[in-house]
């Protein structure tokens, strides 16, 4: 059999190609989130006061994204390293666990800043029909 052909030579090639593609997908999201952070900026300098729990949940939004995505590309590069079926399934197990948790509470504080935002904007609007 050719060299080139063997079962180790072809797998160590398709994780090449796999950490390539993983690299470049990185490194576009990086771009995404750059000048979503670029474009929020400078719709964040026009905003009112009373967009400030709006722009607090914003900012946890992409916060929580950008935290996200990272995880999701560690678990991807752990992945190409599992030894075997076992230790994918295990690493697998692993970040549904922690992004399921992750998520609770990322949803719980998105939870509560919503909760104050309609709180305080309430609280502008009763002041603004008593003046």
């Amino acid at each position: 059999m050719d060299p080139k052909f063997s079962p180790e030579a072809m797998s160590q090639g398709i994780r090449n190609a796999a950490e390539t593609t993983l690299a470049k997908a990185k490194e576009a999201v990086d771009q995404y989130m750059k000048e979503a952070t670029r474009v929020f900026s400078a719709v964040d300098s026009t905003a009112q006061a009373t967009q400030a729990g709006a722009r607090d949940m914003t900012h946890k939004a992409v916060g929580y994204a950008e935290a996200n995505l990272s995880a999701a590309f560690d678990f991807a590069q752990q992945l190409l390293h599992a030894k075997d079926p076992q230790e994918f399934l295990k690493l697998q197990q692993a970040f549904v666990q922690k992004q399921a948790e992750s998520l609770g509470t990322q949803m719980r504080e998105l939870g509560s800043a919503a909760a104050s935002a309609a709180s305080s904007v309430a609280e502008k609007a009763k002041a603004k029909t008593k003046t």
